[in-house]
């Protein structure tokens, strides 16, 4: 019986061996890649969702603010205090104990996420409750860009928030993007959260004109364009988003406001 085990083990060859491993090495190629594609769908729907609360806690927020959603331009530091405009959009929410959770506007797998949560919005204690905590502030980009100027009355079809790195000509940013080239989620004010892997064809923009007297059925790709847009410096639309700590170019928002400008 010992004799006849021997033979079997003596037949398991060094080839026969280095096959295996082979085999076990081009499944895990394959598995390896499919379970990372699962996994980043996953987070993704984690981030549609976290936007989806966020719209939400801007509309609830219009409620009590004569039908307008956050606008950074019109909010004094009084009001609110932080390093630029941008961070007012989120403050203001998180000052009214609308949306308090800073871990909201952070995806998981943005490369501009350093894994740490801001330890809280607000400064505290305090009275006025009117500064932004540095931990939310510094050296920080929030996964989403933000529109100011937007009113309840507003169309359906007006972008409130969106991806970080959205660019003029329609594609996502390979540098700031936080899902780099590959598209972006954009919430509009009617509920609409949709993820798109760019706006950049006229006729297939989610878009519609901000130009009210305007008879061209062309959409526009630009989000510049489908924000509300005034001549009056304080009623109109503007873009706000913080680039990411290491730069990155071809962002819209701006961590003072970019204004909106005439849809075709």
């Amino acid at each position: 019986m010992r004799s006849s085990a021997r033979k079997i083990l003596a037949g398991f060859t060094l080839i026969e061996l280095l096959t295996v491993i082979a085999i076990i090495g081009i499944l895990a190629a394959i598995i390896i890649p499919t379970v990372g594609t699962v996994r980043e769908k996953a987070q993704r729907a984690v981030d549609g969702n976290n936007i989806r609360e966020i719209l939400k806690a801007a509309q609830i927020y219009a409620g009590d603010n004569q039908d307008r959603l956050p606008d950074p331009f019109n909010i004094s530091n009084a009001v609110l205090n932080s390093p630029q405009l941008a961070w007012k959009w989120p403050g203001i929410l998180a000052k009214n104990n609308i949306l308090t959770d800073p871990s909201f506007y952070f995806a998981k797998n943005d490369t501009a996420f350093n894994s740490n949560i801001p330890l809280q919005f607000i400064i505290t204690p305090s009275t006025a409750r009117n500064t932004l905590h540095p931990s939310f502030t510094n050296a920080r980009s929030p996964s989403w860009e933000f529109v100011g100027g937007v009113k309840m009355s507003d169309a359906a079809t007006t972008p409130v928030l969106y991806t970080r790195g959205l660019q003029a000509n329609g594609t996502w940013s390979p540098t700031s993007g936080v899902y780099r080239d590959t598209g972006g989620f954009i919430a509009f004010l009617g509920g609409n959260i949709s993820f798109y892997p760019n706006v950049s064809t006229p006729t297939t923009s989610p878009f519609l004109t901000n130009n009210a007297t305007s008879t061209s059925q062309t959409k526009p790709i630009d989000i510049r364009q489908a924000i509300p847009f005034n001549t009056v410096a304080a009623s109109t639309g503007r873009i706000y988003g913080i680039p990411p700590p290491a730069g990155g170019g071809g962002m819209v928002g701006s961590a003072n406001g970019t204004v909106a400008s005439r849809g075709p």
